[in-house]
């Protein structure tokens, strides 16, 4: 394994573990006077907050100074914010933290999706890299429950000291670029080279140097390419995925206790890391792969009235597959961090207000109702046909 993959695959698995190693201690985390849900959510959410506002931003940065050196400064946030998690208790600082740890997000996915675009054994590569990540957001989970009784933090310490390590690991490529003055973009061609990557490309450096200018163009290159298409789809099965899961712990309330909804949570999680290997590993069409990831989701969608375990599995099996396919289509028009930027955040907005558009229709519709309405919602983005 080079370093470069090294560095992708320990950051990725230390960010997302650190990321989810809040949520099962959000109300110790917010303290004993302050432990109310509003508090608690905002603590969960500045981490998604800052991921969404800066996905695009630090694409575009990635285009122009290097996609190593934005995928560093993701590490870096990180190693930052864990450290502050870590060691203090003040609310506001806390809350800072996460919303610093969602830069480091912004920050990371965006350059390395487009770092791992560029390799020869790219959908590989992204299957593993998506299989570390569903391990990481598992493990951040699992871990912060079952040391909790050692010490409230020891979960979000541990991450920390493993960002620590993934940070050591790329100080000394992050001083050959400064030494060298390189932009870090080294590509490596897949074997398949089409005008439309580099257009792409040439239009994310375009978007750099002269954003009003060359606006209109992009709009335009997008739509031509179907851009808009991968998009949608994004935000669609995110957002209805993210709306069964955050509505889920109040709906089953009565009929499944919470080690049991946690089994079904982690489930997602094992599914989605077997699905990226899967995807990534196999000779199908990203086409087929889309497809077959959005049939999942909507079938785990579906059966969550009925079957908790299977449906969050199909659901994490359908997400982890898709992720595949779309990153794979979005290659295909241009492996620059503008459009990885894009596409993440895409992903994250699905996630963070779908939700909560969809939670609006729970009350004079009733929680079935709407996860039906959403499975079929999934079934009909089938019709958008990718090119």
């Amino acid at each position: 394994m080079n370093l470069k993959k090294l560095i992708l695959y320990s950051s990725v698995f230390a960010i997302q573990g650190l990321s989810n190693a809040a949520i099962p201690i959000l109300p110790e985390l917010a303290g004993e006077g302050n432990a109310s849900p509003a508090v608690s959510s905002l603590l969960y959410s500045g981490y998604f907050i800052g991921a969404l506002l800066t996905m695009l931003p630090f694409g575009i940065l990635a285009d122009r100074i290097g996609n190593l050196k934005v995928a560093g400064l993701g590490i870096t946030l990180t190693v930052i914010s864990g450290l502050f998690i870590s060691f203090s208790d003040n609310l506001w600082i806390l809350g800072i933290s996460r919303f610093v740890e969602g830069l480091g997000c912004g920050a990371f996915f965006p350059a390395a999706y487009s770092m791992i675009s560029e390799w020869k054994d790219s959908r590989r590569s992204m299957g593993e890299f998506n299989f570390l990540l569903n391990a990481g957001l598992a493990s951040g989970v699992f871990f912060s429950g079952m040391l909790a009784e050692l010490g409230i933090k020891t979960a979000i310490s541990i991450f920390t000291i493993l960002a620590v390590f993934s940070f050591a690991l790329i100080l000394p490529e992050a001083w050959k670029l400064l030494s060298s003055g390189k932009s870090g973009r080294t590509k490596e061609k897949s074997g398949t080279s089409n005008s439309k990557r580099s257009s792409g490309e040439q239009l994310g450096a375009l978007m750099i140097f002269e954003p009003a200018g060359h606006l209109k163009k992009v709009r335009k290159a997008f739509s031509e390419n179907g851009f808009w298409k991968i998009w949608g789809i994004s935000v669609i099965l995110y957002g209805a995925t993210g709306l069964l899961t955050s509505n889920y712990p109040d709906y089953s309330a009565d009929f499944l206790t919470k080690p049991e909804l946690g089994l079904a949570i982690s489930a997602s999680y094992i599914a989605a890391m077997l699905s990226s290997l899967a995807a990534g590993r196999s000779s199908a069409d990203y086409k087929k792969i889309v497809r077959t990831g959005i049939i999942l989701a909507a079938a785990g969608v579906l059966l969550s009235t009925k079957a908790p375990l299977l449906a969050f599995f199909l659901i994490g099996a359908g997400g982890g597959a898709a992720v595949i396919g779309l990153v794979t289509a979005v290659s295909r028009i241009s492996s620059s961090g503008f459009a990885m930027g894009i596409f993440n955040t895409g992903i994250y907005a699905g996630l963070g207000l779908v939700p909560v558009f969809g939670s609006l229709f729970i009350d004079p519709l009733g929680y079935e109702t709407v996860f039906l309405g959403s499975s079929l919602v999934l079934l009909m983005i089938l019709f958008i046909k990718l090119e």
